[in-house]
């Protein structure tokens, strides 16, 4: 069947279904369901199963050791006074649910390399600006050649089992453009697309509405060790298979024992030699009981323990995410694994800072807030990836009293702009009641 699709879009198309492969691969891993460790050759479904056992889930505790240090405290943009986070940039975030949907972004990242945003306009008139996550999975998006930080073209392409049909959307600076097809063969099945013109528009922003977010080298976090992960899974097979296999130790009788009974009957030793509690054996004169030893699998339990340790240096995951043993680790080896990811989450959280200010750009564009989409005065307020206890923030703050109390809550309370702001309010209202009660004048302010 002939497509309405030019060149151009079935090879977006194309490109999407490129990835399907090793995106899917990359998520087995996160959700547990890594590919199972060698065995023996023509296995059953009960030797598959017991391969399942073998499966340590250690890709998803590297994704999250980074995600759980990347969180924006709020936005500083164009608008005057608003050093320390604007409160329409919050009411935009707040109202996209984008602290939970900030995290599953970085998420999509941090595991197959990249992620997409798409930034909609409102649902209803009156609305919000509306902002949606996108799996690599359904999006691609080409840049131009000139600022590979200009998006030039995408196109998302999904299926809706609830009406039984493929749909294609690609997005210009100037319009949207939307085809389907029925959902009978592949996804990414080029044939069949038909244009919908009552779903296609214009679009008025002049700007593609979609926004990249990459990882370094635009892959995942664990995926350059995947390799590490398998001899992993495959030494734990290794000990299972052993530990199942030796569960009971085998016995046998060495000696000159009749093979038939008086009347010529074969003797059944299995049902003489049963085991139990109470079980007695009478052995002829001269026989001796043989049983095997057990396999010592220290060396393997080594061996795995090792092979994690490479892996917690190589993605800079500390041991406490990877292994209970972890938090028994000397104080300065604990600092210089929590140093290491730190430096991380600062690598990947300046790798999106252009990014999420791309997306509250195109929020505030949508709204008609052309001074606080300035992207030049536009950037991501983010918490610090070094976390403080209680007891080092509040020894901090006694030896940094200088510091004027607005940049104290910040570096050293590490607290974000809109809780400093509720602090500030509270110790104007607790100093306004001092003097009340002190029958003061109250400076005006």
């Amino acid at each position: 069947m002939a497509t309405e699709l030019n060149m151009r879009q079935q090879r977006l198309v194309r490109d999407i279904a490129r990835g399907q492969a090793r995106y899917n691969l990359l998520e087995r891993y996160v959700d547990g369901d890594a590919p199972l460790p060698e065995g023996a050759e023509g296995a059953s479904k009960a030797y598959k199963r017991f391969q399942k056992k073998a499966r340590m889930n250690i890709a998803s505790l590297a994704v999250a050791a980074t995600r759980e240090r990347m969180i924006i405290g709020g936005f500083r943009t164009g608008a005057d006074g608003d050093e320390n986070g604007d409160i329409e940039a919050r009411r935009l975030w707040k109202a996209n649910d984008l602290d939970v949907r900030s995290a599953d972004i970085h998420n999509k990242m941090l595991t197959f390399g990249e992620c997409y945003a798409i930034v909609g306009p409102p649902l209803i008139p009156g609305g919000k600006p509306v902002v949606t996550v996108e799996d690599p999975r359904q999006m691609e998006a080409k840049h131009h050649q000139s600022d590979p930080r200009l998006i030039t073209e995408a196109a998302k392409v999904f299926r809706d089992d609830d009406s039984g049909m493929d749909f294609a959307y690609f997005y210009y600076p100037t319009r949207v453009e939307v085809y389907v097809k029925p959902s009978e063969r592949s996804l990414f099945e080029i044939d069949g697309w038909i244009w919908r013109e009552d779903l296609s528009g214009d679009n008025p922003l002049g700007e593609v509405p979609v926004v990249k977010f990459e990882n370094l080298d635009e892959k995942g976090e664990f995926e350059p060790f995947l390799d590490l992960i398998d001899r992993i899974n495959h030494m734990i097979l290794q000990r299972l298979v052993i530990v199942t296999t030796q569960a009971f130790k085998q016995r046998a009788i060495k000696g000159d024992l009749p093979q038939y009974d008086e009347d010529g009957n074969e003797v059944d030793y299995d049902g003489i030699f049963q085991p139990g509690p109470g079980a007695l054996w009478m052995l002829p004169e001269g026989a001796d009981i043989w049983e095997s030893g057990q396999t010592d699998i220290q060396g393997i339990i080594a061996g795995v323990r090792a092979d994690i340790q490479d892996f917690a240096a190589l993605t800079r995951t500390p041991m406490h995410y990877l292994s209970p043993d972890g938090a028994n680790q000397s104080a300065e080896g604990a600092a210089l694994a929590r140093e290491g990811l730190v430096f991380k989450a600062e690598d990947r959280m300046a790798r999106v800072t252009a990014s999420w200010s791309k997306v509250m750009s195109l929020m505030f564009r949508i709204i008609g807030d052309e001074a606080r989409a300035s992207l030049l005065d536009l950037e991501p307020i983010w918490k610090p990836a070094e976390r403080y206890s209680i007891s080092e923030r509040g020894s901090a703050n006694a030896m940094f009293q200088d510091i004027p109390f607005r940049s104290r809550m910040a570096l050293v309370g590490q607290f974000s702009p809109a809780e400093i702001a509720e602090m500030e309010a509270e110790r104007a209202g607790e100093a306004i009641l001092t003097q009340a009660m002190l029958g003061g004048q109250v400076a005006q302010p």
